[in-house]
């Protein structure tokens, strides 16, 4: 059997695995993850830079595929709350873009190179569909990232936790028009539609017509992630992944971030059984974890892939 076709824009052949989450790795060392600054914190110090470039080398010693930027909150709306000027702004975007490429490797000492992602997400309130801005606003803010996204030469932009058909349609075209390929990803809520209740069908084939190289679900909780699946797979617009959420959020309420280390509610090999399973059933091409995920969990997934020849994304 020959083997798979690289993903649309990379060297990455499926099933891709993902690095897990930054925040959650940064609240177990005891950095604040909250407003304004959100995970850019970190950025903004030595101490917090040494915690990324070693969080995102577990993840790739544990099996990633892809270094993934610390980008998710480098957006305009973002920083201006925080206080950043321009200056600023574009520094934090250089530094997370920077530190994911010196985890990425060089191909010094055999290190292999492997390719940069950097997130974008939503102008405003990842899990508040009703704030998202008009398109000529969404334009001009995603507009200032992915501009900074393809100055920093980023191999590859992941449009994640997107709760709109119609924002997702924005940074897509906007990606595509700066050169740069683009995964979208959409958050989910029960009964497998966004939480804009828009239908994740009809959103997949939108940001598909669009441009988007694959179209994944994340942050979804494990009990919802099969009816997702379901409708994401019935449109399959091509390549599609998905990397739910693992937390333990007994007695949080319902889409609501905390500052503070959370549980997670699956283990490491359960993960990466369930996931193999997703893989068989629904033929999913980007596989990974989102808030909550550890390196355990990625290498633990690493490993149920491997013994099958699958390892998670090598270069074709």
């Amino acid at each position: 059997m020959s083997a798979p076709a690289p993903l649309a824009g990379t060297t990455l052949a499926p099933p891709v695995l993902l690095e897990g989450p930054k925040g959650t790795e940064l609240q177990r060392l005891g950095r604040p993850v909250t407003r304004p600054w959100w995970t850019s914190e970190a950025l903004l110090h030595d101490e917090g830079r040494e915690q990324l470039r070693a969080v995102h080398g577990a993840y790739r010693e544990a099996g990633a595929a892809l270094v993934t930027a610390n980008t998710f909150r480098t957006n305009v709306r973002a920083l201006r709350r925080a206080g950043a000027d321009e200056e600023l702004s574009r520094t934090l975007v250089r530094r997370a873009v920077d530190d994911a490429r010196a985890a990425a490797g060089d191909g010094a000492s055999g290190t292999r190179r492997v390719p940069v992602a950097a997130c974008v997400t939503t102008a405003d309130d990842c899990y508040r569909p009703d704030l998202t801005p008009p398109d000529d606003v969404l334009a001009a803010e995603h507009g200032w990232l992915v501009d900074r996204l393809a100055e920093e030469k980023a191999d590859l932009v992941l449009a994640e936790t997107m709760n709109t058909a119609r924002e997702a349609v924005v940074v897509t075209d906007l990606c595509r028009r700066a050169g740069l390929p683009v995964w979208v990803s959409f958050v989910c809520r029960e009964g497998g539609r966004l939480l804009s209740g828009e239908d994740l069908g009809e959103a997949a084939r939108a940001v598909a017509a669009a441009g988007a190289g694959a179209v994944l679900v994340n942050c979804v909780a494990l009990a919802d992630l099969d009816a997702a699946l379901d409708a994401l797979a019935a449109a399959r617009p091509g390549p599609i992944g998905a990397y739910p959420n693992l937390e333990d959020r007994s007695g949080i309420e319902e889409w609501t971030p905390v500052n503070r280390y959370v549980p997670v509610a699956c283990p490491p090999q359960e993960f990466a059984d369930l996931m193999a399973g997703r893989i068989e059933r629904y033929g999913l091409d980007i596989v990974g974890g989102c808030c909550g995920t550890t390196p355990a969990h990625v290498a633990a997934l690493h490993g149920r892939l491997a013994p099958d020849g699958l390892s998670g994304g090598a270069p074709s």
